[in-house]
Formats: structure tokens, sequence, C-alpha cells
């Protein structure tokens, strides 16, 4: 804040919030609560179980794939390792359990890029995550938007050259939390310089909450709460000592920190191999077996098309025109598979026109768009988007907190979707993008985002009762 970097130990920060939840103390309640789901491990042969299945190209069922799940979160999370040690088939020492972890997770990699994963493979591996290695779920009152993204941002080819987008997610969360209550989930970099938490703490935020009522007042003052992966859990942790992504990226997105009967509006991106639909069945899932509470939620991405071509859904033709876990800046298509009452209500192909009159994209300028890949670029863009500064910048930002609005408020009205034609109501959409457009303008946007940095400063690296 004011300049000055303040420099956060992830793993301090982790061990300190978990002391202040009780986390270990409630670990074998939270284990017993799940035991039915854990026969693979502790009944059958343990890890080999679930490797034996993977590697015969067979589907792993919600239950194995919460085993799983667990299994890998026990290698790095020595607490839960004690609590299901002596549970373990076939138990290992601490390293070799690390190595058997890590294979499981190439497996399912392996299994995402070449077969995909099931919406059971994926919400087994989140229910795991959120129920027993995360340490703190906050609780709201709701309903309450929440913001996840898988990343693997590949740019677009503008100015003859590839170039990185702006921080869309995390400055569209700030600013949809002008019109309610917003969560937002998010780590450190991996394909751009600046990623979510980096993005928030430049800024001069802050995300290290040692307690349970700091995550409660910073929502609950600023109508926002921005947590890290890093200092929430230990999951994540496995990708940095490998130096590279396993399936953590499709697992962290929807493990929100936020209590099972919060009322959760997610707004989730997805990168080219996981399709929009998966991820909301996968939701329904979540929400039906009363790990998450899943309302109207939207799950999307970005293309390479400009024209209209309805095969761009095919789950084998979308690998090859997504760019991006982020709705696509014109004159690009998005790709949006939306859950409604708690059923798939399909998927659909956003225009930008859906979101803007094209009178209204008239002054927008493409190539305010083509930002290097470099710290300083990304943050100017920030700045002047959330400002207002930027026209075209804004606009763009303005269609992810629009789309936001329509999930809050429209997505239960009947004709928000036609489900026969599959497109969105127009107008109801771009009424959102407009409303979304007038609060950055206004400069409520920044206004906003001033006051979580003062909150978060206030309420952050604090150990006791806040």
């Amino acid at each position: 804040m004011d300049g000055v970097t303040v420099a956060i130990d992830s793993n301090k920060s982790l061990n300190t919030l978990a002391q202040h939840t009780n986390y270990v103390h409630d670990l074998a309640r939270k284990v017993a609560e799940v035991e039915s789901r854990l026969s693979d491990l502790f009944e059958k042969g343990g890890y080999y179980t679930i490797q034996q299945k993977i590697e015969q190209g067979k589907r792993l069922t919600f239950d194995e794939a919460f085993g799983l799940g667990v299994f890998v979160c026990a290698a790095l999370n020595r607490p839960l390792h004690d609590a299901i040690g002596a549970k373990l088939k076939n138990i290992m020492p601490l390293d070799t359990h690390l190595l058997q972890a890590t294979m499981l997770l190439s497996a399912m990699s392996t299994k995402e890029a070449y077969v995909g994963l099931t919406a059971e493979e994926i919400a087994g591996m989140v229910a795991a995550t959120i129920h027993l290695d995360t340490v703190v779920r906050t609780t709201h009152d709701g309903p309450i938007v929440a913001f996840g993204g898988m990343g693997g941002d590949k740019g677009y080819p503008l100015n003859s050259h590839t170039t990185k987008l702006f921080s869309l997610s995390t400055l569209a969360a700030i600013a949809l939390s002008v019109d309610g209550a917003v969560h937002k989930h998010h780590s450190y970099p991996n394909t751009s310089k600046v990623a979510g938490q980096s993005a928030i703490e430049a800024f001069g935020a802050r995300s290290d909450f040692h307690t349970p009522q700091a995550f409660e007042e910073v929502l609950c003052q600023s109508n926002v709460l921005m947590t890290s992966c890093h200092n929430t859990r230990t999951l994540h942790s496995l990708s940095h000592k490998l130096k590279g992504e396993t399936v953590n990226h499709v697992i962290g997105p929807l493990a929100f920190t936020l209590s099972s009967e919060t009322p959760v509006h997610a707004m989730i991106g997805v990168n080219e191999k996981v399709h929009p639909s998966v991820v909301v069945d996968a939701l329904s899932i979540l929400s039906q077996k009363g790990f998450q509470r899943y309302e109207n939620s939207a799950v999307y991405c970005g293309t390479l098309v400009s024209s209209d071509d309805e095969n761009i859904v095919d789950p084998i033709l979308m690998k090859h025109v997504v760019v991006l876990d982020e709705v696509a800046p014109p004159p690009y298509k998005t790709i949006a598979s939306f859950l409604v009452n708690g059923e798939n209500a399909g998927t659909y192909i956003l225009s930008p026109e859906d979101f803007y009159d094209p009178r209204d994209l008239a002054d927008f300028f493409p190539g305010s768009l083509a930002i290097p890949n470099t710290y300083d670029s990304i943050m100017e863009a920030n700045i002047t988007a959330i400002e207002g500064r930027d026209v075209t910048r804004a606009k763009y930002l303005a269609m992810t907190v629009g789309l936001g609005i329509f999930v809050r408020r429209c997505l239960m009205d009947p004709n928000a979707l036609d489900r026969k034609k599959k497109h969105v109501n127009r107008e109801m959409l771009r009424q959102c993008t407009k409303y979304g457009l007038d609060m950055l303008l206004s400069g409520k946007g920044k206004e906003q985002l001033d006051r979580y940095v003062a909150i978060t400063n206030k309420f952050a690296g604090k150990g006791g009762t806040v």
C-alpha cells in the first residue's frame, strides 16, 4: 500500500489461518463425514485401485475421484495425512506418497488433454479439496457471485503479434461488487506476467487473512472477498513443486472458499481442454451432493472465431478455436454454458452484438487491447480499464461485468434464454452490459477498488481475534 510492497510467506500465512480455524481439530469429524466415499483408499487397494482404473482408460466415479483428491492433498497436507494415514491400504512413507500423488495428477492431466475429464471426475476432485484441504470457508447470507478461471490465455493475434489481455475477471469482480456481493479465488501467474493475485496485490490489496472473522469482515465491509489458493489450502503447492501445471487449474477455479450453504452464482472461465457444458454438469453434481450450493451460473471461454459458425461448440472443434478463459473481445465469439435452476440449460454462442448495439462498438479500438505480456504493460491496462479512461478497455471489461449481472439478475427469467434456438436474450444482456459500463465510466469501479485495498490492509496479516 502507498507504494510499499508487503512480502507474504504463503506457507506461514496458511499455517496461521489453520490454527485460528481449528482446522486440525475438526479434521477427524470431516473425514468421518465422507468415509463412505473413501472405500478405495481404506478398504480396497488404496492408491493402486485408482491408478489401475486410470491406466485402463476407464472413467472414475465421483467417489473414486474424491478419493484421488484426498490422496493427493494428503501428500502435502501433513494433518490430513495423519488423519487418514492409519486407515490407508498399502501405507507408504511420505516421500513415496508424494511420488504417487504426482503420478495420479500426471495421469489425470494426460486424460484431460487426450480424452477429457468427466463432470463426475471434476466434481469429485473439487469436493475433496474444499471439504478436507481448504482451511477456511466463509459464510455469506448470499447470493454471491464467485469468479474462477482456469488460465491458459494464449493471447490474440493483434498488430501482427500475439498479445495478452489485462486482468479481466479480477477487475470485473471489483466492479460487479458495486452491484452486490462478489467472491474471487485466485493465485499467482502461470501464462501471464500478471495473474489475479499479483494484480490485486499490485494495487495494494492483501489476501493474507488469518482468522475467519477477518474474511467475514472484509466481505461485509467491502462487498467483495478475494482469496488466495496459496494461503487457504495445500493442493496448489504441488504444481509449484513440479514447476508445471497439473489438473489443479481445473480444481482451483471451482473450489471456492465459501461455506457449503452459501448460495453461489459461479462465473467460471475455462480453457480449450474443458468444455463449458462439462463444468456446468460438475457444478450441478457438487450442489446435489451438498458440497457447494450453486445457484444460476455461467461457464465460458473466448474463441478466435468472428464469423457465424454453430460448430464451434463441438468439443473437438472447440479445442482448436478457444484461446482464453474469459469473455472474448470484439469481434470474436464467446462460448457459454449456463446452469439454471440446478439444470444444464445448454451451450450458447455469444457475439459482441449480444452485449452491445453495433453503434456502441463504433469507437471500439482493438489496438488498445494489443498489450505486451509484461508486468508494466498489463498493469497500465488494468488501471486505465478500471478507471474508465480507456474507452475500449472499459467497454471490454463491461462485457464480463454485464454477463455477471445477467447471471445474477436475469437468468431466473424464463425469457433470458431461448433454449431451442440457443440464443441469449440480447436486450437483457445489453442492458446489463450498459449498467456495467456506466458504473466504470462514472468512477464507481475505481472507488470500489480503493475501498477494497483499504479494508484488506485493515484486516490482513493479523492473528487472534480481529
